[in-house]
């Protein structure tokens, strides 16, 4: 007998009790807070006043925070269970226990497990920091798309106290619900005449006959672990020797700055990092990948505690720094020699604080790709070049036709390439198959690179992500899963790079337009700080080698990484919001500022007051240029070819 819809309905009852049943309320906590605007860590914010804030209150404007605090303690009732808190300050929240960062409440991370294992009486510091919002209705799900985000004037308040309550979460019948799920789904995606689904069909049915949810506690987990094993010999079945292979690992995109600013991004840093730290722990053999240098440099600087576990866990396997850059920028408009300074800076930081090699250039989101880019990568040092970017497309005729390929430059340098379709927010069966489904190379591949978690504002995978995962290795009738670091896919992959197809020039990206002008104050400040700190290391190194001026390979350090950070690719394409750009526009005005300020250091030290006007061609051809010259302060011709003075510089007294 198959699934007919009696049954099928009957099973989906008893998917929904258990969904009903995984967490038992024991009790809840009252909150106390405070509201400030000012950008408070920790430490900080635990000496201040908090005052009695019930379920109901209005709290926050724009670009406020709301720190809260409370305590529990473990009841009887929990004991030996998995003890675990319901956070709802009302918004997404960073959890402190203890004083530690232990996860975050958001739009998917709901629970907080407090205890594997709960001792009664024992009791709990809970603290709370959690974003007002600014007007924006975020969604974190994936990447963007259009229609996402609605903007509306923002209220007065933007954030109400819900219920914040603790109890048990029962590990038990969570563990079947996975079970079913993935038999349930599984069938749902496979032949209907297949011995393979009649035998799921049957241990389904005859599970729905065994779980009886109605029963006392101790009772219905027996009726639990006999259904657990009823389904378990589905779950050992093995996939034949032509099944494909996924290689699969925990990611979150972080937009640097988008729908908020660079503030609330280290916040966001925070609340993804100590999250994703908890599920190592849990499972071993979890591995997570993140890019962008800057972000763990924030991290660094802003939460130490929390940076020394990820290097922790760096060194465990589990957290794997890659991608290359200092941000994931840009590279349409960024000057070539920016584009190198960012794998420079980048590739060096992961060296020096983790000991990588970066050998992967991770660009999954950015807006086209120049084709300068292969001969730029392979010069600093990258083998391999992944992105999805390409599969978002106006126009299915021109969907770009490889997954692995060949990349050629304009040089004719290759880099070996993988275009995956996009981020995983499930793994279940059914996003897995489509997973492979979805390749547009039907010939000569075997593999696909899957990256798996929630993005874009942070977040990251959840324990289902990986709860899947651990039933989907080798089950037959879905493609294999390895999880491992997405470079262990590219060095297998490197082994057929001889039959791989090879593509020429540009990865032209043609559903974001308006790149090249849309915030062109961004775009002019940009160009302006990359011909400014060209002139001040050309003329610093001359006056380092012929004057013995002060000056090596760190003094325009800042300056670089202010204009690298810049450079995201929401932010100097002019994708992001308004409050961006005007902390943008003030770091730029600053940098330019100290970077013209070096150049005339240099230039002043190059000349002598008495000798008249001096003009620097730091060109590397010839300039004949008529200038009207006013007094004799040094100049300076710069890439354009324009002529400028350069004020002399005098140490004050």
């Amino acid at each position: 007998m198959s699934l007919t819809m009696e049954w099928e309905n009957r099973l989906k009852t008893w998917i929904n009790a258990m969904e009903r049943l995984i967490f038992t309320k024991l009790g809840q906590s009252s909150l106390e807070g405070f509201v400030t605007s000012d950008k408070l860590i920790y430490e900080e914010a635990v000496t201040l006043n908090f005052s009695y804030m019930p379920p109901g209150t209005n709290w926050g404007g724009s670009y406020e925070y709301g720190w809260f605090r409370t305590s529990v303690t473990v009841p009887d009732q929990a004991s030996g269970h998995m003890f675990v808190l319901l956070p709802d300050p009302g918004s997404e929240a960073a959890i402190y226990v203890n004083g530690i960062s232990i996860g975050a409440k958001d739009r998917f991370h709901k629970y907080i497990i407090l205890s594997e294992c709960a001792i009664p009486g024992e009791v709990y510091d809970i603290v709370m920091e959690s974003y007002a919002g600014h007007g924006i209705r975020e969604c974190h799900s994936g990447v963007a798309e259009p229609g996402r985000v609605t903007v509306s004037p923002a209220p007065k308040t933007q954030a109400v106290i819900g219920d914040t309550c603790f109890g048990i979460y029962n590990e038990e019948i969570y563990q079947l619900l996975m079970d079913v799920n993935t038999l349930y789904k599984l069938r749902n995606i496979i032949d209907h005449e297949s011995l393979r689904c009649a035998k799921i069909d049957e241990a389904l049915r005859e599970f729905t006959l065994t779980a009886d949810f109605e029963l006392p506690r101790d009772q219905m987990l027996d009726t639990v672990t006999k259904s657990r094993e009823i389904l378990r010999p589905l779950l050992l079945c093995k996939n034949g020797s032509t099944s494909p292979l996924l290689y699969v690992f925990g990611h979150s995109h972080i937009d640097v700055a988008w729908l908020w600013t660079l503030d609330e991004t280290q916040r966001k840093c925070l609340r993804t990092f100590s999250t994703q730290l908890g599920l190592m722990d849990m499972y071993p053999g979890y591995k997570y990948l993140q890019s962008q240098p800057y972000l763990y440099s924030v991290v660094k600087d802003k939460y130490p505690e929390l940076y020394a576990r990820i290097r922790e866990k760096v060194k465990a396997g589990q957290f794997i720094p890659e991608g290359g850059m200092w941000v994931e920028p840009d590279v349409n408009i960024s000057g070539g020699e920016s584009l190198i300074r960012q794998l420079i800076h980048g590739r060096q930081f992961f060296a020096d604080e983790f000991g990588i090699e970066n050998k992967l250039c991770w660009l999954p989101d950015v807006f086209g790709y120049t084709a300068s880019l292969p001969q730029i990568l392979k010069g600093c040092g990258v083998d391999y070049f992944a992105t999805h970017k390409l599969f978002w497309t106006q126009n299915e005729k021109s969907l770009f036709p490889y997954n692995s390929f060949m990349w050629e430059g304009i040089d004719n340098t290759r880099i070996l390439s993988h275009i995956f379709f996009d981020y995983c927010s499930y793994t279940d069966p059914q996003t897995l198959t489509l997973r492979w489904k979805e390749r547009v190379q039907k010939d000569g591949i075997e593999s696909k690179l899957v990256p798996f978690g929630h993005g874009d504002g942070g977040g990251g995978p959840l324990r289902d992500h990986l709860e899947y995962l651990m039933r989907e290795e080798d089950l037959e009738g879905l493609p294999r899963t390895k999880m491992t670091s997405p470079v262990e896919f590219f060095k297998d992959l490197e082994k057929t790079k001889d039959k791989l197809p090879v593509y020429f020039g540009e990865l032209y990206y043609q559903a974001h337009r308006g790149t090249y002008t849309s915030q062109a104050k961004s775009k002019m400040y940009n160009r302006k700080c990359e011909f400014a700190l060209r002139q001040a290391e050309i003329l610093g190194t001359a006056a380092c080698l012929f004057k013995g001026f002060e000056f090596d390979s760190n003094t325009l350090d800042t300056e670089w990484k202010v204009l690298l950070l810049n450079q995201f690719h929401d932010i100097l394409p002019g994708t992001s919001i308004n409050k961006v750009y005007e902390e943008s526009h003030r770091s730029y005005a600053e940098t330019l500022s100290s970077i013209n300020s070096r150049i005339a250091k240099a230039a002043s030290s190059l000349t002598d007051e008495d000798t008249g006007l001096t003009v620097f061609n730091t060109l590397s051809w010839e300039s004949k240029k008529t200038v009207q010259v006013t007094g004799d302060s040094p100049c300076v011709i710069d890439p354009d070819g324009n002529l400028y003075p350069v004020q002399r510089y005098k140490e004050a007294a």
